[in-house]
């Protein structure tokens, strides 16, 4: 497979209508809200995996990042936020990652997150804003074990699950 990572614009209209994942919803978001949301309505950005195997291009995977304020009684189960002021947190929303379904079990759900993960330690470091999580909303059991490995917290037990990360301790790593 070689990717390439890319935000998502007009373009890539053709390639969206062939985006396949067992989450309807996703497919949706996808092919009918993204890049409105990017373009026109500034609710969120979405970055896109064009495979180029074979010379032609797929979109085999895709996420979508987004502003988000956590209420602080939320995270308690995060003993490293105790110590903040008692008002809700920023952090940056993992609103949505899929991978097409025909690529699927080859790594790209853990690229995806890896670069959403870089790209929002990057905004944490130098950006003009500041913020603490990384949050996401997993869809399914699925996705909060696939979460759980990167060491995303459980901030609830229904599903959808929302999950976070404690981004001070990346930010304060060097960069590599």
């Amino acid at each position: 497979m070689a990717l390439r990572i890319e935000p998502l614009r007009r373009g890539h209209r053709a390639l969206l209508a062939d985006f396949r994942n067992q989450h309807a919803t996703l497919v949706l978001y996808l092919q009918r809200f993204a890049t409105r949301h990017g373009e026109r309505d500034l609710l969120s950005r979405t970055f896109v995996a064009i495979d180029t195997v074979g010379g032609t291009e797929r979109l085999a995977g895709y996420f979508s990042l987004s502003a988000v304020s956590v209420e602080r009684d939320s995270v308690a189960v995060v003993p490293a936020l105790d110590r903040l002021p008692r008002f809700p947190v920023p952090g940056v929303l993992l609103a949505r990652l899929a991978v097409d379904g025909r690529a699927q079990g080859q790594g790209l759900g853990r690229y995806l997150f890896e670069e959403a993960l870089g790209l929002t330690l990057q905004l944490a470091r130098s950006g003009p804003i500041g913020f603490r999580l990384l949050v996401t909303d997993a869809i399914d059991q699925r996705a909060v074990d696939f979460y759980g490995h990167f060491g995303l917290t459980s901030l609830g037990d229904g599903l959808p699950c929302r999950m976070a990360l404690d981004l001070l301790p990346l930010v304060m790593r060097p960069a590599r």
